[in-house]
């Protein structure tokens, strides 16, 4: 198998030159968090929700996007494609025809491929076995302070009998009006008097390494408000049906249940496209 057969060859791109504006209206548009840039038909760079974050003040698309991206060709195979997933944290990658933007690959994409193939080994060993929750009640600010001291992408939420009933993630912390909201008050705002202003020299100290940000003032509210429904597997669960509910709920991670109902670890879906590895 090829990256051909698994790329999505209906690219949405950004050109240059451009303005971080046009790249935030894509976005937003298409429900995506990253375009390939070109110049004169050529792929020049990347640019992505975290890359227009980590540069607040700047507005110009060369000087936002990441320059000459790793990249695959059409003929490279999908064991080539799963290998530069796992060992890195890339999420997509550009493919060329020769020095042409051909198509685009996702970690999505490789999961929708497996969920049409029938691999009914059981998940158990794709499985990790730790991972941060959190309370139904706790604010989400707190869950976001959580989440960057503890470097975690999601968190399982419980509640008061331990019992999954959703998750939270980044894509729910920074959605796109988010970020909109949080580049025109960094913009604009002039000082820092009320307790909720989004000033950008006042949240610059906190780092943050998942997100890749600085941290922005999250509502005070209880996650369960927020929250993703409550999706599971098993660890006898087959391989291709958990692919399938990923797709299916527009989830990157599963959790998994033990046979009395507890949650027993994660399935994330970098850990899953391993399978293919191992596959011909």
């Amino acid at each position: 198998m090829k990256a051909s057969d698994v790329m999505n060859t209906d690219v949405v791109y950004a050109t240059l030159p451009n303005t971080r504006e046009r790249v935030l209206d894509l976005f937003k548009k298409y429900e995506i968090s990253a375009v390939p840039v070109l110049k004169n038909d050529r792929l020049v760079g990347i640019v992505t929700r975290k890359d227009i974050l980590r540069k607040v003040e700047e507005d110009q698309l060369a000087l936002l996007m990441t320059p000459n991206p790793v990249t695959v060709q059409v003929d490279d195979s999908l064991k080539k494609v799963v290998e530069i997933f796992v060992n890195t944290q890339f999420r997509r990658l550009p493919v060329l025809d020769g020095e042409k933007l051909a198509g685009i690959i996702t970690l999505r994409d490789v999961i929708n491929k497996i969920a049409e193939m029938e691999i009914d080994e059981p998940v158990k060993d794709y499985v990790t076995n730790s991972t941060v929750c959190v309370w139904a009640e706790t604010p989400l600010n707190i869950v976001g302070e959580i989440m960057r001291l503890s470097n975690s992408e999601l968190c399982p939420v419980l509640d008061e009998n331990a019992s999954v009933i959703g998750l939270i993630d980044e894509k729910i912390m920074l959605t796109e009006t988010l970020i909109e909201e949080f580049l025109e008050e960094s913009r604009y705002s002039s000082s820092s008097d009320s307790e909720d202003s989004w000033m950008w020299d006042s949240i610059r100290d906190y780092s943050i390494k998942y997100f890749e940000v600085s941290v922005v003032k999250l509502p005070k509210e209880p996650v369960r408000n927020f929250i993703k429904q409550a999706v599971f597997v098993y660890p006898q669960t087959r391989i291709s049906k958990v692919a399938r509910e990923m797709v299916r709920h527009d989830i990157d991670h599963m959790p998994v249940l033990d046979a009395d109902e507890r949650l027993t670890g994660m399935v994330h879906d970098r850990e899953l496209i391993k399978v293919l590895l191992e596959k011909d």
